[in-house]
């Protein structure tokens, strides 16, 4: 080991004790984070919302009670009904409520006369024609008792104020006009501004609509007039104002992290809004990230200076290590050398295994070429004999059928060992040729309808168009394919039902045949039996017919070497539905 390579094994150690040191203050520090916001929405803001609804039932909510306390006065009530005669009796009462209770406004306003009543008088009649008289006949409308708007008061220099109004009724339950009181909004701002300073939070007032309808002079906030205007509550202002339960979100404004609580206030009709940043909280975490950093820094240094005498006194020893390996070694690469001849050996007895399997495939071939003929003549003989044994009485009939159908299942079988031994030992590129997509389609059809009407079958055919044209493929396999799955959809189909034969051309060129049947279908426990060969599934033929259990394998790899699919639809409701999807080559050899 050279000595740069032993530096540089000393700067790997050390940086990976400074990169875990790191990820333990790192991670102490997101920890202590996560402690801090889960202590901020659970239950630091909560208690702080809940605090400051006190403080307003105390401050805020004050004029909404004196103003309950008015419309339900007997001498309101009473001065009214009577006619209205003195309005100095109203001026003094209205001065006396001003004075008493602390407001900045009080007022009464008549149905009957329509005279807006203030401490000081008369101070005009209201009129629907009159913008800033919308406040009372949007009062006489509603079916709440009371309302709280904002709204400059004439009575005190167009000064902005906050208004509870009021409806009043008689002895009789109708309505006789409207009364209340009222705060300027800098009042309201002050004792918002107080709330702030003694809870160290921010607070302000948000209507249904989402305006921030009230909030403190000096707020980060004075600038905007809606939730959805501020920077980062864009989205996210509809989840505070959906629901008038206790709602909790975070969010980014400017650089920093917020905490918002919000929370309904009925009386008021509007949220309490309870903001805190996470930074000053979080200030103490940071400087203790500092400071656990330098001291990752500081340990890095000694553990460095520790590994680097290690390293030197161990050196020696590496060295001796190292010649024991390589005398090792080369006792490997003689060994390797060993199983590089023996490997070769087994490719030469995997290529005699090779040869003989051919040599297996040829032969049953043979076998299987050189059987079809007798079986042929006992077929033959079959028929010829059913003629002459058809007035026979006894078990005669019966064993010439059971012959019939032996030798038919064994044709079929020697046909499907046959349509193996052709694939298998077909090794090369396809010669294709060109096939017309219906025209194979009603080959089949042709071919079956005598074994279906056996049984009461009908078969039918549903061909596309497009299949006219010509596609490139190896019929005679693409045909043995269709066949096998014809011959199976009739073996399966109950009496009396039907199986269709489809073509269908996809936008994509790709073109597919489809074969339907009405049969029992396949369970979902014996698909990943399909297209194995010799693989026995619980549906069994309705005419008693033999399988060899080789159809579908024999489709599947057919399907395989001209790069085509075949499956059964997973979403077939009754009976079985096999596609054969075969692709639009623009070659004559795959």
């Amino acid at each position: 080991m050279t000595g740069s390579s032993r530096y540089r094994l000393v700067w790997v150690v050390c940086l990976l004790l400074l990169a875990g040191f790191l990820a333990n203050s790192i991670s102490s520090y997101y920890v202590s984070r996560a402690n801090v916001r889960e202590t901020i929405i659970e239950s630091s803001l909560p208690l702080t919302s809940d605090n400051i609804y006190s403080v307003i039932q105390r401050d805020l909510l004050r004029p909404i009670f004196i103003s309950s306390m008015m419309a339900n006065d007997a001498f309101l009530r009473d001065w009214t009904l009577a006619g209205e005669q003195d309005v100095g009796q109203m001026e003094r009462y209205l001065e006396e409520i001003r004075r008493e209770y602390g407001t900045v406004a009080s007022f009464f306003v008549s149905e009957k006369t329509r005279n807006y009543y203030y401490w000081d008088g008369i101070l005009k009649q209201v009129s629907e024609s009159e913008p800033r008289d919308v406040w009372y006949f949007r009062v006489r409308q509603m079916d709440k008792p009371f309302e709280i708007n904002v709204d400059p008061d004439m009575a005190n220099h167009d000064a902005l104020t906050v208004f509870v109004n009021y409806r009043v009724y008689d002895y009789g339950g109708n309505f006789i006009g409207a009364t209340g009181t009222g705060l300027t909004v800098n009042h309201v701002n002050m004792l918002i501004e107080d709330y702030e300073e003694r809870f160290a939070r921010e607070i302000f007032f948000v209507d249904p609509d989402g305006r921030i309808v009230l909030h403190p002079t000096a707020s980060g906030l004075s600038s905007y007039d809606t939730l959805a205007d501020v920077p980062g509550l864009a989205e996210e202002a509809p989840l505070l104002l959906h629901t008038k339960e206790e709602q909790k979100l975070i969010y980014e404004r400017d650089g920093k992290t917020f905490f918002i609580n919000s929370r309904w206030v009925p009386e008021l009709n509007w949220y309490l809004m309870v903001e805190q940043s996470e930074d000053e909280l979080l200030s103490p975490h940071r400087n203790t990230l500092l400071i656990n950093i330098l001291l990752a820094l500081v340990i890095t240094a000694v553990v460095s200076g520790l590994c680097l005498s290690a390293i030197n006194i161990y050196h020696k020893r590496l060295k001796a290590r190292h010649d024991e390996l390589e005398i090792k070694n080369r006792e490997i690469e003689s060994q390797k050398q060993e199983l590089e001849r023996g490997a070769d050996e087994l490719a030469q007895a995997n290529e005699a295994l090779s040869a003989m399997n051919r040599e297996k495939d040829e032969f049953l071939g043979i076998v299987a070429h050189d059987l079809r003929s007798p079986l042929a003549t006992i077929l033959g003989l079959c028929a010829l004999m059913e003629d002459e044994l058809k007035d026979a009485k006894g078990s005669s009939r019966e064993f010439l059928k059971d012959i019939h159908n032996s030798s038919l299942h064994l044709q079929e079988l020697i046909g499907d060992i046959l349509d193996i031994s052709s694939i298998e030992s077909f090794h090369g590129p396809l010669d294709l040729e060109p096939c017309v997509w219906n025209s194979l389609a009603m080959e089949a059809q042709e071919r079956y309808k005598p074994q279906a009407a056996a049984k009461g079958i009908t078969l039918k055919t549903h061909l596309d168009l497009a299949g006219e044209q010509a596609v490139l493929t190896r019929s005679k396999w693409l045909a043995i394919c269709l066949n096998n799955l014809v011959n199976n959809a009739i073996k399966y189909s109950p009496h009396g039902s039907e199986v269709w034969i489809e073509t269908v051309v996809l936008p994509g060129g790709e073109c597919e045949l489809r074969v339907r049947d009405q049969g029992p279908g396949i369970p979902d426990a014996e698909r990943g039996k399909l297209f194995q060969k010799f693989s026995p599934l619980s549906s069994r033929p309705t005419g008693g017919e033999q399988s060899s259990g080789l159809g579908l394998y024999i489709v599947r790899k057919m399907c395989q070497r001209l790069g085509a699919t075949v499956e059964l639809e997973e979403d077939s409701s009754q009976g079985c539905c096999f596609v054969i999807r075969h692709p639009r080559h623009t070659s004559r050899r795959i």
